[in-house]
């Protein structure tokens, strides 16, 4: 998967996840609890319905009374157009489900919800008949439509907030892109116009130069990964040039001594170490994390590199004493802009870009970059290459 555009569609779909986890809760919502709201609703209105029926012989609301074969026998006389007296009860036509052994039943009519009941015992023949001013409660459409709206504001301001964060994330890698575009053109001017006699300002302008690809790499990565060279190089030389552009700067901070290049297992005592990969992006990877070490960490304790093998593998160990990171900082590290919250105090300057890019990089030659606390304070950043064969 393209590295930028999964970093993007991660974050599209973790701003997408609270809505359709409160779309996933709503439709089990519907599926098990609104049936059985909807059903007690509708239990309710029958159970008040059929209690009105009950009370109709001895009520005082009575509409009319009506008996077979006569006809409407008190009350409004206008009803027998409706009920005349050779109605049978299925002429009645009351609402299905309403009927208790025929004895009661209801249905709407023109002057309103018409409830009946007919007599028991030796006057069986009546109905006494009302209209009701019992209403259902409405509460289960009152539920679907404040729904419906819920849903369309959810889907709705989610929309929105998409594509409001896609928009910005754009709009900041063009800006980024024309930065690097627009610095690239006077920098390698200033290149050549330095000459090769102020070494100094040659280097600090190669630095620049670095710090603009560094930005262009990353914003290359937000489209594809980039493909490795499969070469095998010397890693020894690799530092060395990538260490060359910090020289000065750590023999300013300790004192006049380098930072220790160490070699540990499995590595020879002299001479080259062989790794297999890329070149120019193994010294981007090791020009990172001297610089980082340089800005954060050298300022505050020692810093050292070892280089160790271990089967297939060299193991490049950027050990620091700096201030360190915590553990959440330290999970986040190679995330896109995040820069930790002590990096942030000191003021330093930053994109937060250089440690993503060394960690597409060094997994597109097949290898790794991670970071862990060291011992008693600091960090150790741990670069790997694959071991290049008779090294």
């Amino acid at each position: 998967m393209k590295a930028g555009v999964s970093s993007l569609w991660r974050s599209v779909v973790c701003l997408c996840l609270p809505t359709f986890v409160a779309l996933v809760m709503g439709a089990y919502f519907f599926v098990t609890d609104y049936p059985e709201i909807k059903r007690e609703e509708s239990n309710r209105y029958f159970a008040e319905l059929e209690s009105f029926a009950e009370q109709l012989e001895s009520s005082d609301k009575l509409e009319f009374v009506w008996q077979r074969d006569v006809g409407v026998i008190r009350g409004d006389k206008s009803w027998e157009n409706e009920f005349p007296p050779d109605s049978t009860w299925k002429s009645w036509k009351p609402v299905d489900g309403t009927k208790k052994k025929e004895m009661w039943g209801w249905r709407d009519t023109s002057q309103g919800r018409l409830v009946w009941r007919r007599s028991t015992g030796k006057d069986d023949s009546l109905v006494f008949a009302a209209i009701s001013d019992i209403e259902k409660s409405g509460v289960s459409d009152t539920i679907l439509v404040l729904s419906f709206f819920v849903v369309f504001g959810l889907i709705f301001t989610t929309f929105v907030g998409v594509k409001f964060f896609v928009d910005y994330i754009r709009t900041r890698d063009d800006f980024m892109a024309a930065t690097a575009h627009d610095l690239t053109t006077p920098l390698v001017a200033m290149r050549y116009m330095i000459g090769k006699n102020d070494a100094e300002a040659l280097t600090l302008c190669e630095r620049m130069t670095r710090l603009v690809v560094n930005i262009k790499d990353f914003l290359r990565l937000g489209g594809k990964r980039p493909k490795a060279g499969i070469e095998k190089f010397d890693l020894v030389k690799a530092y060395e040039e990538a260490y060359s552009l910090f020289r000065e700067d750590y023999r300013d901070i300790f004192d006049g001594r380098d930072v220790p290049f160490r070699r540990g297992e499995g590595v020879p005592c002299e001479g080259p170490i062989f790794v297999t990969g890329d070149e120019t992006m193994a010294v981007q990877i090791i020009w990172n994390l001297l610089g980082n070490d340089l800005k954060y960490a050298a300022p505050h304790g020692k810093v050292e590199v070892v280089v160790s093998a271990k089967d297939d593998f060299v193991e490049v160990r950027f050990a620091d004493e700096g201030q360190g990171m915590t553990s959440k900082e330290m999970r986040r590290a190679f995330d896109r802009y995040y820069r930790a919250k002590t990096v942030l105090v000191s003021g330093k300057g930053g994109f937060g870009i250089g440690l993503p890019t060394a960690k597409e990089f060094a997994e597109a030659m097949g290898g790794g970059l991670s970071v862990k606390a060291n011992r008693p304070r600091g960090c150790v950043f741990t670069l790997v290459l694959k071991r290049a064969s008779n090294s």
